[in-house]
């Protein structure tokens, strides 16, 4: 019986070494470019912010996070370490849901207390909704809810952050929110 044929080795060090080499290369380059990208935009002071069929007029040294803000659907401003939400997105229900499924999403899913009931806002333009308070171990906010049943619209407003300022933010989230309004695009 004739004796197999014996394989000759070859190193395949240097071709892995090059394909770990370009993985390096490239990962590195994009965590590089992430980290020449700026994480937030100043807004223009006086200059109103659209959401979809929403508007309103940013409060003075909040700046907008481009990675978490979606045209048309939401909007995130922030100061610190302390977030200003805007969600605008479809409804088909009633005007109380909602409210009643975000309350339970923050008390069970989020473990967050609410602080008291809901209650009723007015502003200025005419938009009126819920609201309520809540607190967690590191956070607090306020959350906002207007149901629009005519132009089967929701439109969330959240602004929450740790217990440090937090009135004088909410005190600008307050503003903001009293300068909101649907526009006529519906």
């Amino acid at each position: 019986m004739p004796e197999p044929a014996r394989r000759v080795p070859y190193r395949s060090w240097p071709g892995a070494l090059g394909v770990l080499a370009a993985i390096g290369l490239y990962v590195g380059g994009l965590m590089l470019w992430d980290r020449s990208l700026p994480a937030g935009s100043a807004l223009a002071s006086g200059q109103t912010v659209e959401v979809g069929p929403v508007r309103f007029l940013p409060v003075n040294d909040w700046w907008m996070d481009l990675s978490r803000t979606r045209a048309g659907q939401s909007l995130v401003l922030f100061r610190g370490r302390h977030r200003f939400v805007v969600s605008v997105g479809p409804w088909t229900g009633g005007p109380e849901g909602p409210a009643r499924r975000q309350r339970r999403l923050m008390e069970r899913g989020q473990g967050l207390r609410i602080d008291g009931d809901a209650s009723g806002f007015f502003n200025g333009w005419g938009l009126q909704g819920d609201t309520f308070a809540y607190y967690g171990a590191r956070v607090a906010g306020r959350f906002w809810q207007v149901v629009d049943v005519r132009r089967r619209l929701l439109l969330q407003v959240d602004c929450y952050g740790p217990n440090e300022d937090l009135d004088d933010v909410l005190q600008d989230a307050r503003e903001m929110v009293e300068s909101m309004d649907l526009d006529a695009r519906s």
